[in-house]
């Protein structure tokens, strides 16, 4: 196939005039094209679905429990439903799913530390009630697990 412009359902690719492609190398290319795209509204929909079922988790639990019991847990939860919603929303996406997971964990972590801030006490008071390192590693679980259900996907 010679072409200067290829249209398929509405969209142009434009190819060198002097290639010569097979039908089979036009899907390959057409494939790698748009799979190298990001999808931004699944990255910041899988961001704030993270949030949200974070915070319908925990936030209940704190009419029954001190933070201190549920502090521990909360590492493990975040890592947990960081993988099942990237899992669930890389599934949607044509390629570059890891980069896709691994950007909603970090979109989610912005968007907690955001919320953190907002804290009458500021980030701090979080911090301290946390601990720092349990600060640091439950946040880092909440990327590396958003990451590792991309990874989980892709891997099938």
């Amino acid at each position: 196939m010679q072409s200067d412009q290829l249209s398929i359902s509405g969209s142009h690719y434009v190819f060198r005039k002097d290639e010569t492609m097979s039908t089979q190398q036009v899907q390959r290319e057409l494939t790698l094209r748009e799979s190298a795209g990001l999808r931004w509204g699944w990255i910041i929909a899988g961001a704030f679905i993270l949030e949200i079922a974070l915070i319908i988790l925990f936030i209940p639990m704190l009419r029954f429990m001190d933070i201190s019991q549920i502090a521990p847990y909360a590492g493990i939860a975040t890592f947990g439903l960081g993988f099942t919603v990237s899992w669930w929303v890389v599934r949607k996406v044509p390629g570059r799913r890891i980069l896709h997971g691994t950007l909603i964990g970090v979109l989610a972590t912005i968007i907690y530390v955001g919320l953190c801030m907002t804290n009458p006490d500021g980030i701090a008071s979080v911090v301290a009630m946390y601990g720092s390192v349990l600060f640091v590693v439950g946040n880092g679980l909440r990327i590396v697990g958003a990451a590792a259900g991309a990874w989980f996907y892709s891997s099938r």
